[in-house]
């Protein structure tokens, strides 16, 4: 490298160029001087940036070939050369800004050298992103050091990146001029000046020691896989360090009156101290209730349960040396579930599939409602000048429904209310007459045994296609008026619940007979026949709903009745008057009556 009024030739000391094969270790494109300088530029010349530790001495070795404006490379003999000769000459940390994709014997034989010389070894992990192992960081007894914006060169399987740390820094390059150096190699030089600070706190520290102190310092997350940032602050303490200055909150990002929401309020502090902060919590009443890993870090604020009204909050920074200093913000805060009633349906009630929900908040801050059935939400809308709620839902099915209040805090209450729901049109129903039944005249058609949660509301009938009537009431039953008509009837009946759910039933088909029965005299004396005696008269009847009886009338009265097929009616005529109009009838089961046509006998 070359020396600079940050880092004077005397914290030099004699290197050697494995390059060029001397003792001038004088780099070409400035890399190793930018890497010594972030590393330990000096704090107190006011000449430029600071190094990590501005009091170390730097043993300058140079192992990769400068290539003008194109990245310095090497050969893998060298940087294992240069690795020994700095064991070898009592360097105590060993920084490689550089790496291969090349796992390497030679190489690896080279970091064990200097393990065993009490040295200890911090790499690059490389400024590439995919995961694949990069040397000689990846050696065992290495740190490997990554780029802190880049945190996810390790897999769950292979964790082999122990530390990030920035990858920007500045210097003053041999010119006296400023530059930038970027990249995994300042990550590392970064790491290197914290594990100088480490030894300067504990001298006789192993490399082994010195290594586990530094991972500990910056532990991995539970769970995580991701390699954590070094932390040099911890470090120091961790070694004994002091420090009697408290830290200064200078930002809590909260203002006072503020409400906070339910859900909390994401925040930024931030915090100054001589050394370092090691966290920032907000407390209130006495629990944490937001934690920020360290200064400007975001964490998020949430108010415990039960908390309404004006809010202490206390904004607690620590150093690592356990000082602490605060600031206290009072902000607003409501953590209350709204909470409210159901007006309708009322609980329990038999209710349609859409329902028409009403609800009520005494809380005035309640913003959204909603009412919910299994995974079907639907919004209410507020009634203008009340606190009442109202919407329509779809409750297919019978059981809870749940109304969820949402307020301005973002708070939710929900309250379950159980409905029964009739989501279907009356079941069951036995119609009368039966099935194939004779009727005569007007007769009346009756349904009975209905099933329905809401209740039948009203029966509806139809004759042949015509419409018959309405019954609003239980038992539903109708007039059937068939006049002369004979021959089938069909009646259907469609019934409704209260809530408009209809269903038509099967048809159902009885039978009208209003036509008399076939009736015709089998045996009789002649029309204007002169008889006397014992008159005997035989008679044919028949009808499809069954013959009653049949009766022989004369002169207007009835003379006899046979209620048995083959019909035989008989009369004594002396006891008529001398002329006899005779008539025979016959009555069906249905009471239709025919006659024959008159006859007039004489008496002897």
């Amino acid at each position: 490298m070359s020396p600079t009024s940050d880092l004077a030739s005397g914290r030099l000391a004699p290197g050697y160029d494995f390059i060029d094969d001397d003792t001038e270790a004088v780099d070409g494109d400035g890399h190793g001087t930018a890497i010594a300088s972030v590393l330990a530029a000096d704090h107190d010349n006011n000449a430029g940036a600071s190094g990590v530790c501005g009091r170390c001495r730097i043993l300058p070795v140079r192992v990769l070939q400068d290539r003008g404006s194109a990245p310095a490379d090497g050969t893998t003999a060298d940087v294992a050369a240069g690795i020994v000769w700095a064991a070898d000459h009592g360097a105590q940390i060993i920084n490689l800004s550089l790496s291969t994709e090349t796992r390497s014997g030679l190489l690896e034989d080279a970091v064990r050298h200097a393990a065993e010389k009490g040295a200890l070894v911090i790499a690059s992990a490389g400024n590439v992103q995919p995961t694949a192992r990069r040397y000689p960081a990846a050696f065992e007894s290495v740190i490997a050091v990554g780029r802190s914006e880049y945190p996810t060169q390790n897999t769950d399987d292979d964790r082999w990146v122990d530390v990030v740390a920035a990858s920007v820094g500045e210097f003053l390059n041999a010119r006296g001029q400023w530059a930038a150096a970027r990249g995994a190699s300042v990550s590392t030089a970064i790491v290197s000046g914290v594990a100088v600070l480490g030894l300067s706190m504990k001298p006789g520290m192993s490399a082994t020691e010195l290594r586990t102190r530094i991972m500990a310092a910056a532990p991995l997350a539970s769970g995580s896989f991701a390699a954590s940032t070094v932390n040099a602050a911890r470090l120091v303490y961790d070694l004994g360090g002091t420090d009697t200055v408290p830290p200064v909150v200078t930002r809590t990002d909260l203002t006072a009156g503020e409400l906070i929401p339910r859900a909390g309020k994401l925040v930024q502090p931030m915090a100054t101290d001589d050394h370092g902060i090691e966290r920032i919590e907000y407390l209130i009443g006495g629990k944490v209730a937001g934690r920020a890993e360290r200064s400007g870090a975001s964490a998020r604020v949430r108010v415990p349960e039960g908390y309404d009204g004006s809010v202490p909050v206390v904004v607690r920074a620590y150093d690592y040396a356990g000082n602490i200093g605060e600031a206290t913000v009072v902000v607003e805060a409501d953590t209350l579930k709204p909470g409210g009633i159901v007006i309708s349906p009322a609980r329990g009630a038999v209710v349609p599939i859409i329902v028409d929900v009403i609800v009520e908040s005494p809380d005035d801050d309640v913003v959204r409602v909603s009412a919910s059935w299994r995974a079907s939400s639907y919004s209410l809308t507020r009634i203008p000048g009340t606190n009442r709620w109202q919407g329509s839902m779809a409750a297919p099915d019978t059981g809870e429904f749940q109304v969820v209040f949402y307020d301005a805090s973002g708070n939710v209450g929900v309250i379950y209310h159980p409905v029964t729901v009739d989501s279907q049109p009356p079941t069951g129903g036995v119609i009368t007459p039966k099935a194939g039944a004779r009727m005569r005249g007007a007769f009346t058609s009756s349904v009975s045994n209905l099933v329905d949660t809401s209740g039948v509301a009203k029966a509806e009938l139809w004759a042949n296609g015509a419409f018959v009537g309405t019954d609003y009431s239980a038992p539903f039953a109708l007039p059937v008026r068939t006049g002369s008509y004979s021959g089938n009837v069909r009646l259907v009946w469609r019934v409704t619940d209260r809530f408009g759910q209809a269903r038509t039933m099967a048809a159902h088909t009885v039978v009208a007979d209003n036509a008399g029965p076939a009736l015709s005299i089998s045996k009789a004396p002649k029309n204007k026949a002169k008889i006397k005696g014992a008159t005997k008269v035989y008679v044919k009847a028949s009808d499809a709903s069954g013959i009653a009886r049949v009766e022989l009338i004369v002169n207007g009265k009835v003379v006899a009745r046979d209620y048995t097929a083959g019909y035989l009616l008989g009369f004594n005529a002396s006891k008529q008057k001398k002329t006899m109009k005779v008539q025979v009838r016959a009555y069906d089961k249905l009471g239709n009556v025919r006659y024959t046509s008159t006859r007039t006998w004489y008496r002897k």
